[in-house]
C-alpha cells in the first residue's frame, strides 16, 4: 500500500448526548440511522429469531463454540432482518444476504439499503443508509493493555493525545472504534498500518486505498454509558444521524408477525 497518497479525507467528531428514540418512520433519505438493541432484551426471543435464520446461517452459528457466542451471531442476525424487513416493508423470512468485498454481508437483490452491525458484550448497534457504512462499539475493558498497542496502531499525535487525555482508555476506545468503522465502511478490513490513520477530531488526510475511493468520510464517536464506545462511519454528504434503541412494542410486533 502506497501510503504517500493521502488523497482521501476524514472528518471526526463527537456527538453528545444523542436523544435515543424509540418510534422510527423507517425512512432512509438524507440521513443515517443508528440502533442499539441489548441482548439481555431480546433473549426470551431467542427461538423467534433463530427460525429467520438459513440453514447456512444455522451452520455458521453452531461453529461457534461458545454459547454467548451462538447467542449474539443469532440475536444478530436475526434483528438485523426484522429491522430490514421493517426498512423494506417485507417479512424477516424473505432477508437473504450474500458476500461482498472482504466477506462484508450486503443485501442480495436489494440494492436501496446498506446495513453493517457490531457487537460487544451485553449490547448489539445497527447501522443504516443509502450508501456504505461501518460501525464499531467496543466496551471499556478496565483490565485490557492498551498501553501495548500504541506504537502499532496510532500515529504520534494520537498517541500524545490519548497519553495526555483525562481518561486515556476511553480516548484509547473512541479512536480505536473510529478506526474500525471507517475499515468497515470501506470494506477494507483490518490492516497492517494502522499508524497511518489519524482520528483525532478535525479533518484528516488518510491513504486513498484505506479511503475506499470516496472522496470524503465522516466519523461520529459518542460514549453510549461509561463502558461503551461507539463509532460511526459514513459518506461526508449525509448532515443527519437519527438515533433509536428497541422498544417493547417492537418486540411485540415481531412476536405477533410471526404467530
Amino acid at each position: 500500500m502506497n501510503s504517500s497518497l493521502y488523497i482521501s479525507k476524514i472528518h471526526c467528531s463527537t456527538v453528545l448526548l444523542p436523544n435515543w428514540s424509540q418510534e422510527s418512520d423507517y425512512l432512509i433519505n438524507d440521513h443515517v440511522d443508528l440502533w442499539r438493541v441489548s441482548v439481555k432484551k431480546l433473549m426470551e426471543e431467542i427461538d423467534l429469531l433463530q427460525g429467520y435464520l438459513t440453514e447456512a446461517e444455522i451452520q455458521t452459528m453452531e461453529r461457534y463454540h461458545k454459547e454467548s457466542d451462538r447467542t449474539r451471531y443469532i440475536i444478530g442476525k436475526g434483528y438485523l432482518k426484522v429491522l430490514l424487513a421493517k426498512y423494506l416493508d417485507c417479512k424477516p423470512e424473505e432477508i437473504e444476504f450474500t458476500e461482498g468485498i472482504n466477506h462484508k454481508p450486503i443485501l442480495k437483490d436489494k440494492k436501496n439499503i446498506h446495513f453493517n452491525i457490531s457487537h460487544s458484550h451485553d449490547w448489539l448497534v445497527f447501522g443504516f443508509c443509502t450508501d456504505e457504512l461501518g460501525v464499531d462499539i467496543e466496551y471499556v475493558n478496565s483490565e485490557f493493555d492498551f498501553m501495548s498497542m500504541m506504537n502499532n496502531c496510532f500515529t504520534k499525535p494520537e498517541t500524545h493525545y490519548i497519553e495526555n487525555a483525562y481518561s486515556p482508555r476511553h480516548e484509547f476506545y473512541k479512536l480505536w472504534t473510529r478506526k474500525e468503522s471507517l475499515l468497515k465502511a470501506t470494506s477494507i478490513g483490518m490492516v497492517d498500518n494502522l499508524h497511518s490513520i489519524n482520528c483525532l477530531d478535525g479533518y484528516q488526510y488518510i491513504p486513498y486505498e484505506i479511503g475506499g475511493g470516496f472522496s470524503d468520510w465522516k466519523i461520529k464517536s459518542l460514549l453510549m454509558d461509561e463502558l461503551y464506545l461507539i463509532s460511526l462511519a459514513f459518506p461526508v454528504k449525509y448532515r443527519k444521524i437519527r438515533f433509536y434503541e428497541t422498544s417493547d412494542k417492537l418486540v411485540e410486533q415481531m412476536i405477533k408477525s410471526h404467530i
